[in-house]
């Protein structure tokens, strides 16, 4: 969602905070999810060389 602001609110200061309060209350939902994507990414890779490459050469 993009917000574009219309002309009257360009050089209004609380209607531009109240904006970026809004924007700010939805949370980093999306940086948590990417975070949690990588981190979930590297475990696999981790316990795929373990148990295919580590393991039987053992």
């Amino acid at each position: 969602m993009i917000y574009e602001p219309n002309d009257s609110s360009i050089d209004n200061p609380e209607a531009n905070q109240h904006a970026v309060d809004e924007i700010v209350s939805r949370g980093p939902g999306g940086a948590l999810a990417l975070a949690g994507t990588a981190v979930i990414l590297v475990l696999a890779i981790y316990f795929a060389f373990y148990f295919l490459v580590f393991l039987p050469r053992n």
